[in-house]
């Protein structure tokens, strides 16, 4: 189902020729379809059920292996471009009398087996095309408008390889702008639809400022971005990255975070953190092939926080040091070792999970029982507190203390020997 939803124009050619056939019924006669704009009207009528399930079959067949890959205007062309020449063609050759959608579905899906073949199969693909229009014209002729089908597989192939020899060559990661946005929206939702929604929004609300698209000859096939840290300006946080599921496997999604790497690099970005989870569905890990690609870059799971972003779902972040950027600093010591706990806010990515904001004092830690005693009221179920680890080794034993317990660290998030740790708290124990 969701291959069909990024197939629009399949799905409107399939419902335009049902909707004929339910208008006119099956063809009895057609002698009466005489001139070429009766027959590109014909195109949507059909001799009988059979008739129009087959033609709906290979437009589903064809569209479902054209239309993601090349998107929906090209993919109207295509069958357009058919449409036309097809009907034209049987006309010329063989006269009048003859329906159907097989113009659309015959170049559908010549370009689709064509461009979906690797390239070292092409000619064994076009010769069993090939084959197959030269027994329909050996043994079929009186019976089908074998000149539309000949006609349109070529025109479908002709895309197909036009496509391969003068597309571009390849994939180039681009500044996202504010009109990629409904596909951008459209590959999110393949894997996450609560992800899409919240991303639209902040989009539309926020801009796309270091959003960048993966675009070949002009179609956006994945997303990624990046937001800087505002405690630590050289390091950044990966933001809404997602392949478009049909483009799994090519190793484009690699070829996103290498570039952005690059980029990051010449902003003086010397470490990348990825906030993912462990989410499923029916038993299936869905973020599992995006862990896979961080750790092939050679990420490391730095942190877990169980139950974050919900009891059953936990908060994973994995930490990336940038090959191609400079040297990370070592911060200046600091004599204040105190920590007070001013407010809580409500955590990201989350609904019941409360922030504890801090700032640091001479000694000391202040502040935590009335913010903990606050988030209880407002029915969080967690508390959590990142800190530098100078505060958090000063302070370790009043957090626990107060029930906190240390959760992990992101290592030299301030700089090098400076980690981030993330103390928690349930809020729902007595």
């Amino acid at each position: 189902m969701k291959e069909l939803s990024r197939c629009p124009v399949t799905i409107s050619l399939i419902l335009l020729g049902a909707a004929g056939y339910a208008i006119w019924g099956p063809v009895r006669y057609s002698g009466n379809l005489i001139s070429f704009p009766d027959h590109l009207i014909g195109a949507f009528r059909h001799g009988d059920l059979s008739h129009l399930a087959l033609n709906f079959l290979l437009i589903l067949i064809g569209g479902t292996l054209t239309e993601p890959r090349v998107g929906s205007w090209q993919t109207a062309a295509i069958a357009m471009t058919c449409l036309l020449f097809g009907t034209g063609a049987e006309l010329a050759v063989a006269g009048p009398g003859f329906v159907g959608l097989s113009a659309a579905a015959y170049g559908l899906v010549a370009h689709g087996v064509l461009i979906t073949a690797p390239p070292e199969r092409r000619i064994v693909t076009i010769a069993l095309i090939a084959l197959a229009l030269s027994a329909e014209y050996l043994f079929l002729r009186p019976q089908i408008a074998v000149f539309t089908h000949i006609t349109a597989a070529v025109i479908g192939a002709g895309f197909a390889m036009f496509n391969s020899l003068f597309g571009s060559k390849g994939p180039v990661l681009k500044p996202m702008e504010l009109h990629h946005v409904s596909p951008v929206i459209a590959i999110i939702a393949q894997t996450d639809e609560d992800d899409a929604h919240e991303a639209e929004g902040t989009f539309l609300d926020d801009g796309v400022e270091n959003m960048f698209v993966l675009q070949d000859r002009g179609r956006v096939l994945g997303v990624i971005g990046f937001d800087l840290d505002e405690q630590a300006p050289d390091l950044a946080w990966l933001s809404w990255t997602y392949l478009d599921q049909a483009q799994t496997g090519k190793g484009l999604g690699s070829q996103m975070l290498n570039d952005l790497l690059g980029k990051l690099a010449q902003q003086g970005v010397r470490k990348i953190f990825v906030e993912t989870s462990d989410y499923e569905e029916f038993g299936k890990k869905i973020y599992a092939s995006a862990h896979r690609l961080y750790e092939e870059f050679g990420a490391a799971v730095e942190l877990t926080v169980p139950a974050y972003h919900s009891p059953t779902e936990a908060k994973i972040i994995y930490g990336l040091e940038n090959p191609e950027a400079p040297e990370m600093a070592t911060p200046e010591p600091t004599a204040s070792t105190g920590l007070a706990i001013t407010e809580i806010h409500k955590a990201a990515e989350t609904d019941d999970v409360a922030g504890l904001r801090w700032t640091e004092t001479t000694e000391g830690l202040s502040g935590l029982d009335q913010q903990l005693a606050l988030a209880q009221q407002q029915h969080y179920r967690m508390a959590v507190l990142a800190i530098p680890s100078d505060l958090s080794d000063a302070n370790a034993a009043a957090l626990k203390d107060h029930g906190l317990h240390l959760c992990g660290t992101l290592k030299d998030f301030y700089g090098a020997g400076l980690h981030q740790c993330w103390w928690t708290r349930d809020l729902t124990e007595a």
